[in-house]
């Protein structure tokens, strides 16, 4: 084994974090759209630096509790600022940030681990709120999104994803799709969008 450990590069939600790391080097504002359970927020959370302002939304306030919970039970760099924000990705990239000038937002699609599996992100509003996030990123800043291609559900929603992202502008934006090519059972594919 090498120097540094390798990550698992067929795990779209590990490989993800190739970009983070990068980018959370310099970050100063941060979304965790779809914050779950907190593993993502607190992934983001430790790897911010200081004076950087961390969003954290969900439709549920289980995971909003969840995620609090979670960081409150880790050393947390006082210079950074988390908001947490009950509200569908959509209405809170509409209502509640005004800030335009993101470096990173994260969505990870489908249900919360642990949660209703019947509460899932629905596309009209994974779509509406990519609209409204992606004139609010910086030059180059960046959108990752991990869609679950396991349900029919899940499967629905990376489909008009897909398609929707596919129209974007190249002039305006970079947009790419990667995903495992010899896995069994549908797993989680990840586009990433990057402001030009």
């Amino acid at each position: 084994m090498g120097v540094f450990p390798m990550i698992n590069i067929n795990n779209a939600v590990q490989f993800q974090h190739l970009l983070w790391d990068r980018i959370m080097k310099q970050a100063k504002i941060v979304v965790d759209a779809t914050c779950g359970n907190g593993h993502d927020l607190l992934y983001l959370v430790e790897r911010a630096k200081p004076n950087c302002h961390v969003y954290g939304i969900d439709i549920q306030e289980r995971a909003i509790q969840a995620s609090q919970s979670l960081l409150e039970q880790k050393k947390i760099d006082s210079n950074i600022t988390i908001t947490f924000l009950h509200n569908s990705h959509d209405k809170a990239f509409a209502e509640d940030i005004q800030e335009n000038s993101i470096d990173l937002i994260i969505f990870n699609l489908g249900y919360l681990p642990g949660g209703n599996h019947t509460i899932v992100t629905k596309p009209y509003n994974t779509m509406q709120a990519l609209q409204l996030a992606m004139p609010k990123l910086v030059k180059d800043g960046v959108i990752t999104i991990v869609a679950y291609p396991g349900t029919l559900e899940g499967y629905e929603e990376m489909k008009q994803l897909e398609y929707y992202l596919s129209s974007l502008n190249q002039k305006l934006y970079n947009v790419c799709h990667w995903k495992p090519i010899n896995q069994v059972n549908n797993p989680p594919q990840l586009y990433i969008i990057q402001k030009r």
